[in-house]
């Protein structure tokens, strides 16, 4: 046992998984990014974990995030509905595609800061929901 977690210490990792809600149509990805520290939040060369999934039908959405390490994270993602890899934004910067973050964080007229989107992961794992928004 001693050798298992030596060599494959992920496997004992908890898992974190995200229920997706609000998804309205069935075309494009949904991009997740996984944050483990409040000074990389939301940056997007700084995320601990990210996944990219294809949206195959509307209303909600399980999944795995994968094993992390017991801790503090928060999760922001959005619904690229015309598959240009980004989230796309009007002329004043306010997005023009679904978004969402972990605790359901929706300040208006700035994005979201670390104590609000921020949650813990315990040794057992979890589950967040996050419904995702159009502004």
């Amino acid at each position: 046992m001693i050798l298992l977690l030596w060599f494959f210490p992920q496997f004992f990792q908890p898992e974190l998984q995200v229920m997706f809600s609000n998804l309205l149509e069935v075309k494009g990805n949904l991009y997740v990014a996984v944050y483990d520290r409040e000074g990389s939040f939301l940056k997007s060369d700084q995320m601990c974990a990210n996944k990219i999934v294809p949206i195959r039908h509307t209303g909600t959405m399980k999944v795995s995030l994968g094993n992390l390490p017991p801790g503090r994270y928060a999760v922001s993602c959005f619904h690229d509905m015309n598959g240009n890899g980004k989230l796309d934004t009007n002329w004043a910067g306010i997005p023009t595609e679904p978004y969402g973050f972990s605790n359901n964080a929706r300040p208006k007229f700035r994005p979201p800061h670390w104590a609000e989107a921020a949650f813990d992961l315990n040794a057992t794992g979890g589950l967040i929901s996050v419904r995702l928004e159009e502004w």
